[in-house]
């Protein structure tokens, strides 16, 4: 009985030393500063980046020196160093030394006098050199209190990391041109560099291309809808029903005699007070198709009435009905008879594009505005007019060529060219069948 109350009485001892000589360990100058963060000011590496420490000296021990050991490919060779003091919400002097080793890229701030205990500290080291690739890194920091020999071990405080992402390929280049001689003299010509400074067009060109991509599909949606549509329209405007007629002549003289940046307003905020509302991109694609749709009606019924009457009398003599003689024999030849004026339409069809900057619809215009704002430099506008131009001179070309095929094989000869603008005019566009009202309608 005597034994077992004497181990008891041991093992009560042996754990009250236990919890003393733990609780004197937390109370040791190992854990005399608390609180430490690293941040950093930049989303991306591979540039100069500051980099800011917080943390709070404990409430018995002052601190003599900090030491940085960035890792390896962080280059703080050109570093400088700020220190913040607070006492409470009572800012102090710091008087500090800045020292860096060339060979191990260790960062040391010496304070003398030393960081006073229970302090707020906050340093920024500025212009440290990032690797380019991107991660989550660990930055050691070891500290001495004013009261360590010069031999003793250094504390450290662990679990300090900071994380950035990895550039872009366009950033990366950015950066390289910043550093070129020629880039640096074209910069220094003002009208340059306003509207074509070589670094940020290389910024612009992915970051438009969204937009670009995002107009070329309003447009090829939109488009084969308008073709149905106006042809439709052009059937109704030349039926002997007068109300047939005069409905698909007010549609088209409604809609031709009102800009589309209205008929936009209407259908994405009219429409909407009313309670319709659909897509951005839908909407979007609805306006276009009845916009172009009162085009290509006029485009498709000048076309039909510019074939020879006597292609319906051949027809008939061969036994076809009206719409029979439509689809064999008409539409055939008015579709490559309007071909040039449709691709046209496309070629305003797709600048239009444009115009829905104004209602939200991110597309190549909406994302250059903001890529001007953001910069404050206008190459984005030249970059998203080298966009539209990816498009529109090659169908301008195609366009020339049709229209010099069509009237060589129309009238054998080609096409005579305008010597007041020096382009090819077909003459079947302006011939007496030909209604030219529609061949204008470009000039919109």
């Amino acid at each position: 009985m005597f034994d077992l109350t004497r181990k008891y009485r041991q093992r009560s001892l042996l754990s009250v030393l236990v919890v003393f000589l733990l609780l004197l360990t937390l109370a040791s100058p190992a854990f005399a500063m608390t609180g430490g963060k690293v941040t950093v000011d930049r989303e991306t590496g591979g540039q100069l980046t500051r980099f800011t420490f917080a943390a709070t000296t404990g409430a018995d021990e002052a601190v003599s020196r900090i030491d940085f050991l960035f890792p390896e490919g962080f280059d703080p060779s050109k570093a400088s160093v700020d220190v913040t003091l607070l006492e409470g919400l009572k800012r102090i002097d710091a008087i500090y030394e800045r020292r860096i080793d060339p060979k191990t890229g260790v960062v040391t701030v010496l304070f003398d006098p030393a960081v006073p205990p229970g302090s707020n500290l906050f340093m920024q080291i500025r212009e440290v050199m990032t690797p380019i690739a991107g991660g989550t890194y660990v930055l050691p920091v070891e500290y001495r209190l004013a009261g360590d020999s010069a031999g003793a071990v250094p504390h450290a405080i662990d679990g300090l990391t900071f994380k950035y992402k990895t550039p872009p390929r366009e950033e990366v280049i950015s950066r390289w041109l910043d550093g070129q001689g020629w880039v640096t003299a074209w910069n220094n010509v003002k009208f340059l560099n306003l509207f074509l400074k070589p670094q940020q067009f290389v910024r612009a060109v992915p970051l438009l291309f969204a937009g670009w991509l995002m107009s070329l599909a309003l447009v090829l949606s939109a488009f084969p809808i308008s073709i149905v549509g106006g042809l439709g329209t052009a059937f109704m405007k030349m039926s002997k029903v007068p109300p047939v007629r005069w409905l698909a002549s007010i549609y088209i003289n409604v809609i031709r005699g009102t800009p589309l940046f209205l008929q936009i307003f209407v259908v994405f905020i009219g429409l909407r007070t009313t309670g319709l509302r659909f897509p951005d991109f839908v909407s979007a694609i609805v306006v276009l198709a009845f916009n172009s749709s009162a085009y290509l009606a006029e485009i498709f019924r000048a076309g039909i009435q510019s074939i020879s009457k006597g292609q319906f009398e051949a027809a008939s003599s061969l036994g076809m009905s009206y719409w029979q003689a439509m689809r064999y024999v008409i539409i055939p030849q008015t579709v490559r008879r309007v071909l040039p004026t449709m691709t046209s339409e496309f070629i305003l069809l797709f600048k239009d594009t444009a115009l829905f900057a104004a209602v939200g619809i991110f597309e190549l215009m909406l994302r250059s505005q903001n890529f001007v704002s953001r910069s404050g430099n206008l190459t984005a506008y030249v970059v998203a007019a080298l966009y539209y131009l990816i498009i529109t001179i090659p169908l301008i070309n195609l366009v020339g060529r049709l229209e010099a095929k069509l009237a060589q094989s129309e009238h054998g000869v080609a096409a005579p060219t305008s010597k007041r603008r020096g382009r090819r005019t077909p003459a079947l566009l302006s011939g007496p069948d030909f209604d030219t009202t529609a061949a204008k309608h470009e000039s919109r």
